[in-house]
C-alpha cells in the first residue's frame, strides 16, 4: 500500500480502492466478492480516502456508485468512478456525462447563484440518440424554494434550503432539485437525459 501511495495521487489512489477484486467491499469490511451496499459504508472508511468523494445515484440504469474529482478547470470539475462513468459538473450543476450511453453530452444551464435566487432562466440540453443522431432540447425554466430541510450525510446532519428548478418545453417537461448548503449544493437530483431520466448527487466529503 505505501508504494500505491507513492505513485497515485489521493483522488486516484480512492479509486483504486474502490476497484478491483476486494474493493470497497475489503476496504469498508463487508467482505469482497460480492456487491456493495453503500448505505452500509461509515463516513469514517470515506474520510480514510483523504480525497472528496460523492455519491450518484441513476435508477434508471441501475447504477449506485461513489465518485472522486478527476480534473478540475475553474469552476468545472468531472467526477469519476472506479468503473469509468465521468460527471462533469460547472459549480454542482451537471453540464456533462460520459460512459452512461445514454449520456448527457453537453448542456446550457444557469449557475447555482441564479437557480438559488429564484426566478425565470433557460436551459439547453445536447444528447446522443439512437444511431448516434445529436437532439438538442431547449428549456424555459423557473425556480422557487420549498423550505429549509436537515439532510442527513452519512452519519452527518447538514442544514439546507430546498429549491425547486421546473423547466417547460413544448411536449416536455423536467424537474431538478437542489439542496443548498450555504453556497455549496451538498445534494441534488438532477436531469441526464431521456433515456437515462435524472441522476441522484450526494456530496458525501467536501
Amino acid at each position: 500500500m505505501a508504494l500505491i501511495r507513492s505513485v497515485l495521487s489521493p483522488a486516484l489512489l480512492a479509486l483504486a480502492l474502490l476497484s478491483g477484486c476486494g474493493g470497497l467491499a475489503a476496504v469498508a469490511g463487508l467482505g469482497g466478492g460480492t456487491a456493495v451496499n453503500l448505505d452500509r459504508v461509515s463516513r469514517e472508511k470515506l474520510e480514510a480516502f483523504g480525497t472528496p468523494i460523492m455519491r450518484a445515484t441513476i435508477p434508471l440504469l441501475g447504477i449506485d456508485t461513489l465518485l472522486s474529482p478527476r480534473d478540475r478547470k475553474g469552476d468545472v470539475v468531472t467526477w469519476e468512478s472506479a468503473d469509468g462513468y465521468t460527471f462533469t459538473f460547472r459549480s454542482g450543476v451537471l453540464v456533462e456525462t460520459r460512459g452512461l450511453g445514454p449520456d448527457l453530452m453537453s448542456a446550457s444551464a444557469p449557475g447555482p447563484g441564479q437557480i438559488a435566487a429564484g426566478g425565470a432562466t433557460r436551459r439547453s440540453y445536447f444528447y446522443t440518440w439512437e444511431n448516434d443522431a445529436s437532439q438538442r432540447r431547449d428549456y424555459a425554466c423557473t425556480s422557487a424554494t420549498e423550505g429549509q430541510e436537515a439532510v442527513a450525510v452519512y452519519g452527518r446532519q447538514h442544514s439546507t434550503r430546498h429549491v425547486v428548478e421546473t423547466c417547460l418545453r413544448e411536449g416536455g417537461r423536467l424537474t431538478n432539485e437542489f439542496w443548498f448548503e450555504g453556497g455549496t449544493i451538498r445534494q441534488s437530483r438532477q436531469w441526464i437525459s431521456p433515456l437515462a431520466g435524472s441522476g441522484r448527487f450526494v456530496l458525501v466529503i467536501g
